[in-house]
């Protein structure tokens, strides 16, 4: 991974003409970190789907696992929608040269994120057991998945942190630094998974208890980065604490990104409910089905994120239409990524499942297969869509994105599963036809959207306030 002096990730933002290098050399280390946090996803199943016991038993346990999903991204909606604001606000207060400012707001954003992750941490160690019932969960899946959510509830304070971590440096351009420690978490968790599921026998305990350790023991060493770091500008600890202005201004960005991410998972949560109904092979079945699509999806990702900086800093800059041009290389980027992504994984699709489950759960491999065929034909759509959301959130319309993603699930997507459910006799493929249906309709959706945005500064510049400061990129 290249490196990257500040004045050098800032001239790619604000002057390179060629904006699609830029783009693809910061969304490199991105792209790794989430490629093997996909792969780290995968470890829990891989491991538990191999470990000795009935296969009533380990569809159980994996049942159990996918169901923790949607839940635990509803809790870590709200750390993801502070992280968003962070990357919109602080980018743009770099964009037009106030430093002071922006690090100020970076000291709020990680006092703020450590406790709400405290919260969040606390509520679902307690809810766990009601959560997983109201899930569908029951008998053998049950105890496993209040197991599960409880070592992975610990983790939270820790996740918030993070988050805010990787906001502050991905506004300034800087997408490495997070991605070294990611790739060191990923490592340590699925060392410690082996150890602890396949050598000491800890079953869903074991996987839970390594992703907790991996979060942990990178901490450390993101709180160093951001006070006293020498090659990293540097956050001042007389900074910390909890300013009503700047809360206010952080909360007011960040919730709509926190609702649009609370409502997608919560209706994520009801589908996986009801697909749940039909067994625990098919719940499984989907949600490997949803990991190979998130493979798919990494590059995608990747490049969302740093064109959310892109266009941040550049309305900040008074430039809109760099920050335009940015969005509309990221998205035909995206989509040419993702049609080549498809044809390239979907032959594939079988042993990729089988390798995630193991070959001995062939029922769980065919649903997999069959939802794959399905999901994987939309995700050049999924570019669009994503693209979307990150010229909503850089430009400060957090709004856009929340209704885009409301409206894709629970106008669109939940009341077809249902229709398909109750009103049909398709079965558990309803569900396939429900997310296809609700991918294609949703880019009108976000095309409408999109013509509404104005690539204008959202956050108030004080043009007195002197533009030095030791929190320049």
């Amino acid at each position: 991974m290249q490196k990257l002096t500040p004045a050098e990730r800032k001239h790619l933002i604000l002057k390179d003409k060629n904006i699609i290098k830029g783009i693809v050399i910061m969304a490199l280390p991105i792209f790794i970190s989430n490629l093997l946090k996909s792969l780290h996803d995968v470890v829990d199943s891989f491991f538990l789907a191999r470990m000795d016991g009935s296969e009533e038993m380990i569809a159980s346990t994996l049942a159990a696992i996918n169901i923790h999903w949607p839940i635990y991204n509803i809790f870590n909606a709200l750390g993801v929608g502070l992280g968003i604001a962070g990357v919109g606000i602080i980018s743009q207060y770099l964009g037009s040269g106030k430093d002071r400012t922006a690090r100020d707001y970076a000291a709020k954003l990680l006092s703020f994120s450590v406790i709400l992750g405290a919260l969040v941490n606390v509520l679902l160690f307690f809810g766990a057991p009601p959560i997983a019932r109201w899930m569908g969960a029951s008998g053998d899946t049950l105890k496993f998945a209040i197991t599960y959510f409880r070592y992975r509830s610990m983790e939270f304070i820790f996740v918030y942190i993070f988050l805010a971590y990787q906001a502050i440096r991905q506004a300034s351009g800087d997408t490495r630094s997070p991605v070294r420690l990611a790739i060191y978490s990923i490592f340590i968790n699925m060392f410690l998974t082996w150890l602890f599921v396949s050598e000491f026998n800890m079953g869903i305990a074991g996987a839970g208890l390594s992703t907790l350790i991996g979060q942990v023991v990178i901490i450390p060493f993101a709180i160093y980065d951001l006070f006293f770091s020498k090659e990293h500008p540097r956050l001042e600890k007389k900074d910390l604490g909890l300013d009503p202005h700047i809360v206010n201004e952080i909360a007011k960005f960040a919730m709509p990104s926190a609702a649009a991410q609370a409502f997608s998972s919560l209706g994520f949560a009801v589908i996986q409910a009801m697909i749940l109904s039909y067994g625990d092979v098919v719940s499984s079945g989907f949600s490997t089905g949803n990991r190979i699509s998130s493979l798919l999806l990494n590059p995608v990702m990747a490049i969302g994120s740093v064109v959310t900086a892109y266009i941040g800093q550049n309305i900040g800059a008074n430039n809109p239409a760099r920050a335009k041009r940015s969005y509309e290389i990221a998205r035909n980027l995206s989509f040419i990524i993702m049609v080549i992504g498809v044809l390239m994984i979907l032959p594939f699709a079988k042993p990729i499942a089988e390798f995630i489950v193991g070959t001995r759960n062939a029922s769980i491999v065919a649903v997999t297969v069959e939802y794959s065929v399905w999901i994987l034909g939309t995700q050049p759509l999924m570019a669009v869509f994503q693209t979307h959301l990150s010229a909503f959130n850089g430009s400060g319309n957090n709004k856009y994105a929340f209704i885009m993603t409301f409206t894709r699930l629970w106008i669109l997507r939940v009341p077809l599963v249902l229709f398909f459910k109750y009103a049909t006799d398709v079965g558990y493929a309803g569900i396939w036809y429900a997310m296809v249906i609700s991918n294609l309709v949703i880019l009108f959706v976000g095309s409408y959207l999109y013509r509404k945005v104005k690539f204008e500064r959202k956050v108030f510049i004080d043009e007195s306030e002197s533009t030095a400061g030791d929190f320049s990129i």
